[in-house]
């Protein structure tokens, strides 16, 4: 049975809202967000990955939970809800692509935004480096696809400073749209920030932490 729920984290009255699609059976971890049972650990760096929290392609992750990737036109599925999460290079590296589980969940049709942004693990993420581009659609659930999301034809090249924090966000900008951003098996260390404030890119953006509360969303970056 499908089911939503609602977490509070910290106390605030922002909640980072995750959708449990498992049809077999619903396991949930404390504090109400749906999760998987398990280790958590530091993810293993596949070859030739910047980061991945999902296996080498991404071909490890939570196929029974995601969060939502909503826009603001619908009421009942987190809308506004743009999730960012952390990563930092060991040494000084040019970026390719970033891969990350996605489906669309109303099958309302429409793409996600992805951006590379800059950050902190302590204070979140800060400004734009970079927009991407959605390679291919997003299928309808059941279907879950690893979605490539890469730099705009053209566009100046990106390379990650060793040791600092960047961030790969996700939101949606079709109004009535969901989509699904699935769940890590085994990352709940990196950084993770949310709002529902239906950008990644916007002034005046009041992130929420959720680093260490939950799950991270399960990705990739080359």
């Amino acid at each position: 049975m499908n089911k939503m729920l609602r977490n509070c984290l910290f106390s605030m009255v922002l909640a980072l809202l995750v959708v449990s699609v498992a049809a077999a059976q619903d396991n949930f971890v404390k504090g109400g967000v749906a999760g998987v049972s398990g280790l958590h650990g530091q993810p293993v760096l596949p070859p030739a990955a910047i980061f991945s929290n999902c296996g080498t392609n991404c071909t490890s992750y939570n196929t029974g939970s995601g969060y939502y990737v909503a826009g603001t036109g619908q009421s009942a599925d987190g809308p506004g809800q743009t999730l960012a999460m952390g990563f930092s290079a060991t040494k000084a590296t040019k970026f390719t692509f970033a891969l990350s589980a996605n489906t669309n969940y109303t099958g309302v049709k429409g793409k996600i935004s992805a951006y590379l942004l800059k950050g902190s693990s302590s204070t979140g993420p800060t400004t734009k480096l970079a927009p991407l581009v959605q390679n291919g659609a997003i299928p309808d659930y059941p279907t879950i696809k690893v979605v490539k999301y890469t730099l705009k034809k053209g566009a100046p090249a990106v390379t990650f400073k060793k040791g600092l924090t960047y961030f790969l966000c996700e939101t949606e900008p079709g109004g009535t749209v969901v989509m699904l951003w699935m769940l890590s098996n085994s990352d709940v260390t990196s950084p993770f920030w949310f709002q529902d404030s239906n950008s990644c890119t916007a002034k005046g953006l009041t992130w929420l932490n959720a680093t260490g509360a939950v799950d991270g969303a399960a990705f990739q970056i080359n």
